[in-house]
Order: C-alpha cells, then sequence, then structure tokens
C-alpha cells in the first residue's frame, strides 16, 4: 500500500499530537510537511519530526508532495483551508468544529459533495471514546430515553486565541459544545429540533466560559446541555434515564454505570488512551477506499446548527427552532 503523504496544518500543541500519532501509531501514513505561523516554532516541530517546515499554511497544501492535509487552526480559519484542500484535490481530516459559522459549514458541504471532491472528515473525536462507544452499545437496554444529559467541566483555557476577541469568533459553545451537540447525535440518532440556551462569561475576558441549554430531540426526548471551563476541575458525565434502566458515565477519567431496578453494572472503562490513532486509522481508511468517512461534513453541519441556535436563543432569550435556521 503506499502511504498518504501527510500535512499538518497548524502545528501546536494539539497539531504536534496528530504528528506524533502519524510518525509512532499509524501504518498506511508519512509525516510530509506541517505548517504554523511562527518560523521558529514550525521549524523546531518539523525537525522534531522529520518533516518539511512552512510558515504559509496554501504552501503545504499545495504541496506535490502532499495528498492529504489535516487542519488543526482555529475555526475562523477552518472554511478558507479545507475549501483551498479540496480545491486542490487534497483529502481533509477537519478538526471540530467544522467551520466558525453555519453559513460556512453549509458551503463547505456543497463543495465536499460535489461529484469527485476529495474525502473530507471532521475529527469529532469523542466518536472514539471508549467510555461512549460501551454506551452506545448498552443504550437499546435503557428501553425508550426520555432524558439525557450531558456535561464538560474544563480548567479555564490556556491558549491566548481563545482569549482574545481579536482571534476568536467563540467560546465555550463553539469551541466546546459541538463536542456535546456530536455526542448526542451519535448515541441516540437523533437530530436537535429545539434548544433554549443561556450562557456568561467568568473568567475568559473575550468570551463566554459558560453555557448551559435545555434540547429536544426528534424523538421527544429531552436533553440537559452544559459546559463550564472557569474552574479548577476537569470532569465529563454523562446520564441517560430510559424506562428499563439508567446509565450514568465518566468519560473524562472511565467508568460506567448502569442502573436496573435495585441492581447495579459497574463496568471499569478507562477513558484516557488517546483517540487519535483510530481518528487516522478510519480517515486513512475512507480516503484510500473512497468511501463515505464516519463524520461527514453533513454532520458538521449539524453540529453548526445547533452552535448557530444556542447563540441565537441567548440573545433573544427565547427557545430556537433548529427547522427555521
Amino acid at each position: 500500500m503506499t502511504p498518504l503523504r501527510i500535512a499538518v496544518i497548524g502545528a501546536g500543541t494539539h497539531g504536534a499530537r496528530y504528528m506524533k500519532h502519524i510518525v509512532e501509531d499509524t501504518d498506511g501514513m508519512v509525516l510530509t510537511a506541517c505548517s504554523r505561523r511562527h518560523p521558529e516554532a514550525v521549524a523546531e516541530t518539523a525537525a522534531r519530526w522529520n518533516c518539511r517546515p512552512h510558515a504559509d499554511a496554501h504552501e503545504a497544501i499545495l504541496s506535490p508532495d502532499v495528498d492529504a492535509v489535516i487542519i488543526v487552526t482555529p475555526p475562523a480559519t477552518h472554511h478558507e483551508l479545507a475549501t483551498a484542500a479540496l480545491d486542490a484535490g487534497k483529502a481533509v481530516l477537519l478538526e471540530k468544529p467544522a467551520t466558525g459559522t453555519l453559513a460556512e459549514a453549509r458551503d463547505l458541504a456543497e463543495r465536499a459533495q460535489r461529484p469527485g471532491a476529495p474525502t473530507l472528515m471532521i475529527a469529532q473525536t469523542l466518536r472514539w471514546n471508549p467510555v461512549l462507544l460501551r454506551a452506545r452499545e448498552l443504550w437499546s437496554s435503557l428501553g425508550t430515553v426520555r432524558h439525557l444529559r450531558i456535561a464538560q467541566r474544563l480548567e479555564p483555557t490556556v491558549l491566548p486565541w481563545q482569549s482574545e476577541a481579536s482571534q476568536t469568533i467563540g467560546g465555550s459553545v463553539l469551541l466546546t459544545g459541538v463536542h456535546l451537540f456530536d455526542t448526542v447525535r451519535f448515541l441516540t440518532g437523533c437530530e436537535f429540533v429545539a434548544v433554549d440556551a443561556r450562557q456568561e462569561r467568568f473568567h475568559n475576558p473575550a468570551v463566554e466560559d459558560f453555557f448551559l441549554a435545555r434540547a429536544r430531540l426528534d424523538d421527544d426526548t429531552w436533553v440537559s446541555l452544559e459546559v463550564s471551563k472557569y474552574g479548577a476541575f476537569r470532569g465529563c458525565q454523562l446520564e441517560a434515564v430510559g424506562d428499563k434502566g439508567q446509565l450514568l458515565a465518566e468519560y473524562y477519567f472511565g467508568g460506567l454505570k448502569v442502573n436496573r431496578g435495585r441492581e447495579t453494572q459497574i463496568e471499569d472503562i478507562d477513558a484516557m488512551a488517546p483517540t487519535l490513532p483510530a481518528v487516522l486509522a478510519d480517515w486513512r481508511d475512507a480516503v484510500l477506499n473512497k468511501s463515505t468517512p464516519p463524520v461527514t461534513i453533513t454532520d458538521g453541519v449539524r453540529t453548526m446548527e445547533m452552535v448557530e441556535a444556542c447563540y441565537m436563543s441567548h440573545r433573544s432569550g427565547r427557545p430556537i427552532n433548529i427547522g427555521s435556521l
């Protein structure tokens, strides 16, 4: 098998994780190039992982020895870079959120769905989380789920661009809420139809670092969603309440419990293993086999519809119907 030649666009902290897993953990790929805005930093990163540095992202994308690109830059740049890659005939693995706005996501979907377009996959990495995968396996045993609660509680961001209004176009809804929105769709197979959301800025000087929302799915399930990024702690919790059982999961540290009547099923599942090797392998297979990737741009659009609706709901102080967007 001829390996895919990869360029990582945005070789910062998270981009370097991709580079490490390409080099050390993923067959069928070779890291050819990387880009980063700061020349000294990109040269150092490239030397560490034995690839060619580029200060200009478009130069890396257009390199003739690059078959596919991984875009790990702030979301405001995603549409431009992904469009450039698709136009150049390069397959794309795009970090979430797919884009910075719903309009951009819809435009990108139109481009990615044209006949002969290269493979585009959204890196919704929680779909490979072992606790959430086990929750999905157990979902039908809960009977009809009437209420779902999901929350991610993280420390304040240490990334400068996420705290500067000139560099970020959203906070906890756009940057972290996308995990929740996609996970709910992944677990339930249902779509959001309405949401009532509120947000606050407690610690971040530029954008919201807390949001709380109540939503409905198209099967009438109620969903509670929360992101807190202002405290000195971490935790990611999922609770599903069905008429035959209740599931409680901690998908950051690990562990899962199901209550059925007076019986409790406890499973000690490790959630700390990296998901990127599996993400990369599935993207590679979709590119080489020209098959539908596990997370499509349509999934990205559905997620961005929820982002848009949450912001609209907060501004208006009322629920928003997703179908009206």
